[in-house]
């Protein structure tokens, strides 16, 4: 069972995260995102636990309890990767009222 964790304090390490889940071991996935700019951890994380039981008892046990003075937020993750964004053609997008008109482009040779 994948679970999502969230509120976590920005200071809390991947080992702190590991020792609060160790009574739910094996996990089978652990991953805490890290912001690409600052390199700091993002204040969540994804643990994927070996089964459902263990899952819904480390959310019982977890959820709402004190971690670096923050309340954890721990439940089941959902699965947001329902393929990619469907972007609309430019020539398919609806036109705001009053804005109808068209518009003439010009090309310019490249020098």
């Amino acid at each position: 069972m994948k679970l999502y964790v969230g509120n976590l304090p920005y200071e809390a390490t991947e080992l702190e995260l590991r020792e609060v889940f160790a009574p739910f071991e094996p996990l089978v996935d652990f991953h805490y995102p890290v912001d690409k700019m600052t390199g700091a951890y993002r204040g969540f994380a994804f643990i994927t636990l070996a089964d459902r039981d263990t899952g819904e008892e480390a959310i019982r046990s977890l959820d709402g309890t004190d971690f670096g003075g923050r309340s954890l937020r721990v439940s089941e993750a959902e699965d947001r990767r329902k393929g990619p964004p469907v972007r609309q053609k430019r020539e398919d997008r609806e036109v705001p009222q009053g804005h109808g008109r068209p518009v003439e482009r010009k090309r310019y040779k490249g020098i």
